[in-house]
């Protein structure tokens, strides 16, 4: 269709111009030229950026807890970490003691160090009859900001910021709201308790009528 169009619009132009078109016998003969080419040169494409992988987070030593370490409230490495648990008795379930007034109570089905969203729980007394200073003898004592180490059993250590220390008497003391805070993912919790207040002497012994109760955090974002 295109040749046949391009015919047509020749013959009118011939049809109007009244030009007689002369052929040459033979065309001259184009005069040859040499051209230098630059030979093509690679372009090399943009490198492709290295996507950024975070490392993995690697996942917190489950085992035992072998020390705390609190300066200000005199919680030295020295005082054995055992695992306990809780008695069910028929006003509710109790915390059940360390098994030496020299050792700490942590309370392994409530929390784990190192685990995010975890509030981990540890008791220890303050004194005891014919014992004398427990290990934490100086909870109460301690300083908001001060670090709190846990150490564990394979080496790992969690450093927590001390966030409050209360004493809290008996009788308006919330331990739901203590053991089970409702932490988020962002942070972790490590909670100590142990006696305070006035002490009631009683036949054989005596309590107080007051908890010590410190809490310390870690935030991981």
């Amino acid at each position: 269709m295109k040749r046949a169009l391009s015919a047509g619009l020749l013959c009118a132009g011939i049809a109007l111009f009244g030009v007689s078109l002369v052929f040459a016998a033979d065309p001259p003969k184009a005069k040859l030229t040499y051209k230098a080419v630059a030979p093509a040169v690679a372009r090399a494409d943009p490198p492709t950026p290295t996507p950024t992988i975070a490392p993995p987070t690697p996942t917190p030593f489950v085992g035992a807890v072998a020390s705390l370490y609190l300066a200000s409230g005199g919680v030295t490495q020295g005082s054995v970490v055992e695992s306990r648990d809780v008695d069910y008795r028929a006003s509710g379930p109790v915390f059940q003691d360390p098994s030496h007034p020299s050792r700490i109570a942590w309370y392994s089905n409530f929390g784990m160090p190192g685990w995010a969203g975890n509030n981990s729980i540890f008791a220890a007394h303050i004194n005891y009859v014919g014992y004398g200073n427990g290990p934490f003898a100086g909870l109460a004592n301690a300083a908001l900001g001060d670090a709190l180490y846990v150490t564990m059993a394979n080496g790992d250590t969690y450093s927590y910021t001390v966030e409050s220390v209360q004493v809290i008497p008996l009788s308006q003391i919330d331990m739901v709201g203590i053991v089970f805070p409702g932490l988020d993912l962002s942070v972790e919790r490590v909670t100590l308790i142990s006696c305070g207040g006035n002490f009631r002497p009683l036949p054989g012994g005596g309590e107080y009528d007051s908890r010590v109760v410190l809490i310390a955090e870690r935030y991981l974002q």
